[in-house]
């Protein structure tokens, strides 16, 4: 199998070669129409009462065997772009952690987590504190010994074409990337990427590489139908390359191609806090390159109280309705158990709910994605026993 460097390389070549054609700057530039920085992005109160932070999971730097970019890269373009949080994640070690290194860098909170490379295949650990010795344990028991330690891990790109998730039989796993940008786009789509890079301007290209990743999100869907709650997160998977003097896929775009907004009942951010969103599924997954996604909400309520938001149980009442709220008119689609039952356009949608069972919502924009929710999950009514 064919390392990432390697990987890397080989998009860095197809780019120095585009570059020598035309000129472009397609992979180190991003179109105007998505500034990150601008104002809309200070984190807002909901109407729920949670606030909205908007980070970035699953980055690698120097500290991994596979990227160019630097620790201090990462965090000057985490706070450039006013992100909340950013998880750092690199293959198996914490040795950003041993160091230090965990902690608020300027207006950005950064977590360090690990990659951990198991028999099955890859996935991410976060709030570890020692690393994990994978020689003489099955993809089982390196699970279980992240949890032991008060951890949890998500399944990193299961679909990843050169190492496929292969044990769905594991257990003890919160959840996995429904998307993964170096492998859902930039990995598999590289002649594309090439043949864009080379004949098409900067806007087409970044429009082209979107796409829905149809594969995570029905072993989505059938993981929460067999096993119930699954909490499902958007990886950068972020190597920036540096070659010849030029950087490949770097922080700047990567950053911007996918986000996991946490929904967080505190005007103050910790880690503790960032590490129970997570775990509750308290959140949902922006495609940023499309427009700014603060402000988007889904929720369910009784026409008068809150029940619940992204990763709540509920229970069934006939007063039951679900809530979606949009920061911008766009394509909304209502996923009932991984079926596709209802679409709508606009800002905002009130749906009563009709029946039990796992929804989730996804947004699409000029055809592409843009928003993908964690699920509400709506349990069976309960019926009062008759007295005796």
């Amino acid at each position: 199998m064919p390392s990432l460097r390697h990987v890397s390389f080989r998009y860095a070549l197809l780019f120095l070669f585009s570059l020598s054609l035309n000129g472009c700057t397609a992979l180190t530039h991003l179109p105007h129409r998505a500034d990150a920085s601008n104002e809309a992005t200070a984190t807002a109160l909901l109407d729920d009462g949670y606030q909205d932070y908007a980070g970035v999971i699953h980055v690698h730097t120097r500290y991994s065997h596979d990227a160019n970019g630097t620790f201090e890269d990462a965090v000057r373009v985490a706070n450039a772009q006013r992100l909340d949080y950013l998880m750092i994640t690199e293959h198996n070690t914490l040795r950003p952690l041993q160091e230090g290194k965990q902690g608020w860098h300027g207006g950005v909170l950064v977590l360090i987590g690990v990659e951990i490379s198991t028999r099955a295949g890859h996935y991410l650990a976060f709030n570890i504190t020692q690393e994990i010795d994978r020689s003489r344990r099955t993809t089982q028991q390196i699970i279980d010994e992240a949890n032991r330690q008060g951890g949890f891990v998500f399944i990193a790109h299961p679909y990843y074409k050169r190492r496929r998730w292969n044990d769905w039989n594991v257990t003890g796993f919160t959840g996995l990337e429904i998307y993964n940008v170096a492998h859902d786009t930039l990995d598999e789509n590289w002649r594309r990427l090439a043949l864009w890079t080379i004949m098409a301007p900067a806007e087409s290209f970044y429009d082209s590489i979107i796409d829905r990743p149809y594969d995570p999100l029905a072993k989505w869907d059938a993981l929460i139908r067999q096993r119930g709650k699954i909490v499902g997160i958007g990886g950068s998977d972020a190597h920036e390359i540096h070659l010849f003097g030029l950087k490949f896929a770097p922080y700047e775009i990567m950053f911007q191609m996918v986000r996991t907004h946490l929904l967080i009942p505190s005007g103050t951010l910790t880690p503790e806090l960032v590490y129970v969103a997570l775990r509750q599924g308290h959140a949902y997954v922006a495609i940023e390159l499309l427009g700014n996604a603060k402000g988007f909400s889904f929720t369910a309520d009784d026409g008068q109280h809150l029940l619940g938001i992204m990763g709540d149980e509920v229970r069934f009442t006939p007063r039951v309705r679900l809530n979606v709220t949009l920061p911008d008119s766009a394509e909304m689609t209502l996923f009932h158990n991984g079926r596709s039952i209802q679409t709508a356009s606009g800002s905002t949608w009130h749906i009563p709910v009709t029946q039990p069972g796992a929804y989730r919502i996804e947004v699409t924009r000029q055809g592409k994605p843009w928003i993908f929710s964690n699920p509400i999950y709506i349990l069976p009514s309960t019926t009062p026993s008759s007295p005796s």
